[in-house]
């Protein structure tokens, strides 16, 4: 168990430490440039790679992992500018995953965890996050390595969108790869040009591999495998939508702010930056969610006609005025025989007095 945890806390994951926008605007997680310093900042760069004084204070802001100033693994921008930041805290020889939420001027999002920040040990497992993912919905994926399991072994889970975890997601929450005897790692997730997720594991043994899973409901599925180098350990390896499959590449570099993500892609969603129903988020951010629902609008109601003034809107009140209408016909039918009823009574009095 000791050299594999030794495995799980030193490797280095191909997640990205930096974001950037279609306006040039960049987001990093550096070490703190100070004299003697040793925590870890986070900083938002202009398009003319300037400072931006609005953001934290002079455009830097500290990132607290932990007391022990852990160094963060990942960093991703979602479509509402809020910035999410994944690290582990090591406590007792075991990390446990610590995700971070900051608001587009980076401050703290307080609708997240305790003053922006949650520790999670999914299903009590150890996991020492590598990436993380925002979804469309307000939810988030997270993907790492379980160090309390023997061999080590990938895991990946899923946070509602208030936090909580997703126990319909894999078994009771979280997924992992299993059959790997030398263990496994999920070192980066990524979503293709309509907002599907894939994660991409290094799969060590006899056999080493790596592989791409889509990620799905209930449980992630394989869609790809290939042989790994055996002098590889396989931590820099990512998924990549080339063309229409995924690929393993290697190659780093800054994630797209704002993309589109979601667990239940829509066939024909439009790819990020495209229609504002697929990328406009449904969480409200006030811990408020719908998992695995991004494009949960009412159908669009149906025409009667091919004229735009034939509209259900329009048809409402006219089968209010015909449901007025019989009620009044059956109040003057039941007036009527009410009358008729009176009349008769009067000529049988009128016959028994004669």
């Amino acid at each position: 168990m000791g050299a594999a945890l030794a495995l799980a806390a030193a490797s280095a994951s191909c997640a990205s430490l930096s974001a950037v926008d279609a306006a040039g605007s960049r987001w990093h997680a550096i070490s703190d440039p100070a004299d003697g310093a040793q925590g870890y900042l986070l900083e938002h760069l202009a398009a003319g790679g300037q400072l931006d004084v609005r953001f934290g204070r002079g455009g830097r802001r500290p990132i607290a992992i932990s007391a022990t100033d852990d160094a963060p693994t990942s960093l991703r921008v979602d479509a509402r500018g809020r910035i999410w930041v994944a690290g582990a805290s090591i406590a007792g020889g075991q990390p446990q995953a610590v995700i971070l939420r900051y608001l587009a001027d980076g401050t703290p999002d307080l609708q997240w965890g305790v003053q922006g920040r949650m520790q999670v040990s999914p299903g009590g497992l150890a996991v020492k996050p590598n990436d993380l993912l925002p979804l469309s919905d307000g939810s988030l994926l997270v993907a790492g390595v379980a160090a309390n399991l023997e061999p080590v072994r990938a895991v990946v889970f899923h946070l509602k969108a208030d936090g909580a975890l997703d126990t319909a997601f894999g078994a009771a929450g979280t997924w992992q790869r299993v059959g790997a005897s030398d263990g496994s790692t999920a070192t980066h997730l990524a979503a293709n040009d309509v907002g599907a997720v894939a994660v991409c594991v290094a799969a060590r043994g006899d056999k080493p591999a790596a592989e791409i899973w889509s990620v799905t409901t209930p449980a992630p599925k394989l869609v790809l495998q290939q042989p790994l180098a055996p002098a590889s350990d396989g931590e820099d390896l990512r998924a990549a939508w080339a063309g229409q499959r995924w690929v393993v590449v290697s190659a780093a570099g800054p994630t797209i702010a704002g993309q589109f993500a979601t667990l239940a892609p829509v066939a024909g969603a439009s790819p990020p930056g495209g229609a504002a129903a697929a990328s406009a988020p449904s969480d409200p951010g006030q811990g408020g969610f719908s998992p695995f629902a991004a494009n949960h609008e009412d159908p669009a109601p149906a025409t009667t006609g091919d004229s735009g003034d034939d509209k259900p809107a329009q048809g409402l009140p006219v089968i209010a005025i015909w449901a007025s209408a019989l009620a009044a016909i059956a109040i003057a039918v039941l007036v009527a025989l009410r009358a008729r009823r009176r009349a008769t009574r009067t000529v049988l009095r009128q016959r028994r007095t004669y």
